[in-house]
């Protein structure tokens, strides 16, 4: 822990069949929510919320503001910030919310893509440490805090999730739905900051969306063939046509046959421009090898959950979509391709 009470949130271990929960008594299930992990110290009636690279994000999220001190002083809440679309989180949603730091684009953003705080955990209350007592104690002391009562009722973007004690009937129903997946958590585990442990479990479902290609990187043998590509979706919808600018969201190098790859980079070529559309500019080493392109073409990607970053984890780039604009790349609907991959 940092001398300012930050900390870093405990970390949970792939499932060891993978899509599949554990079972038993000393487990129970939650919902893999699909958006930024953050922890809330709540002091002087007013929280403050940081990711886990330690990041402050308060600024980015002033719908998360608390009026009032009903919660009590120095409480320390564990939990995931996701931007709910049709009931369902939706990261292109809180992808271009991640990175804002200027307090009136926060709150433009806040009216168009409104957040809720899920939260799971509850670390100090009062002053006093919790990581030692059983989550499932800890579980309860939260629930007895009737948390969106004192955030605002059913209405209030603060609410804590329930738990299942079905992991597999859990893992079924996420993924009809369209949900990230399930975490599994042993009812005796205690809270280990920054730590990966196997008292907890995650069991992630790959899901996909539409971007928008902003670069490509050549093959690193082969400077005249297509490596990868950088995709985003665009930054502010209302600025979109006038500036073209994307927010990053993923490197993709695999997915396409060679064939396709060789026409995709037919058309890139046509396309290119001397100056990144992306804004922040990646920063991986590949952006010294990129070539900028115009921001018109469309892509499905698939991958498997996102990164502390924003960034998307092993995308595939799936398929190209010419029948998606830019603009609509992040509601587009999918195409039903073919998951044996």
């Amino acid at each position: 822990m940092r001398h300012d009470g930050t900390m870093r949130p405990m970390l949970a271990t792939p499932s060891a069949q993978p899509g599949v929960p554990p079972s038993g008594g000393e487990w129970w299930h939650e919902v893999k929510w699909d958006g930024i992990r953050a922890l809330a110290e709540v002091r002087n009636g007013s929280a403050r919320l940081w990711n886990r690279n330690e990041v402050d994000v308060t600024v980015a999220y002033p719908e998360l503001r608390l009026d009032g001190s009903l919660l009590g002083e120095d409480v320390l809440l564990d939990g995931e910030i996701v931007a709910l679309e049709g009931g369902l989180p939706s990261f292109p949603r809180i992808a271009s919310r991640m990175h804002v730091r200027d307090a009136a684009r926060a709150a433009r953003a806040a009216r168009a893509a409104p957040v809720t705080y899920m939260v799971f955990d509850l670390l100090r209350l009062g002053g006093v440490e919790l990581l030692e007592v059983p989550l499932a104690d800890r579980r309860a002391i939260l629930e007895g805090l009737d948390l969106s009562t004192v955030t605002g009722g059913d209405a209030s973007p603060w609410q804590v999730p329930p738990t299942y004690d079905d992991g597999q009937a859990l893992a079924a129903a996420t993924r009809t739905q369209g949900l990230e997946g399930v975490v599994s958590k042993k009812t005796s585990s205690v809270y280990r900051p920054g730590a990966r442990s196997t008292d907890w479990v995650k069991v992630p479902h790959r899901t996909e969306l539409v971007a928008v290609i902003g670069g490509w990187v050549p093959e690193t043998a082969s400077p005249h063939r297509l490596g990868s590509v950088w995709v985003g979706h665009p930054s502010d919808e209302a600025t979109f046509e006038r500036t073209g600018t994307l927010y990053p969201i993923a490197r993709v190098g695999s997915g396409l046959p060679h064939d396709q790859r060789d026409d995709l980079l037919s058309v890139l070529r046509q396309i290119e421009r001397p100056t990144s559309p992306f804004d922040p500019l990646p920063v991986q080493p590949e952006v010294r090898r990129t070539t900028w392109v115009e921001p018109v073409i469309c892509v499905q990607i698939r991958y498997l959950g996102v990164s502390p970053s924003g960034s998307l984890r092993q995308p595939v780039l799936r398929a190209i979509r010419p029948d998606v604009v830019p603009l609509d790349a992040a509601t587009a609907p999918l195409l039903p391709l073919d998951t044996a991959d």
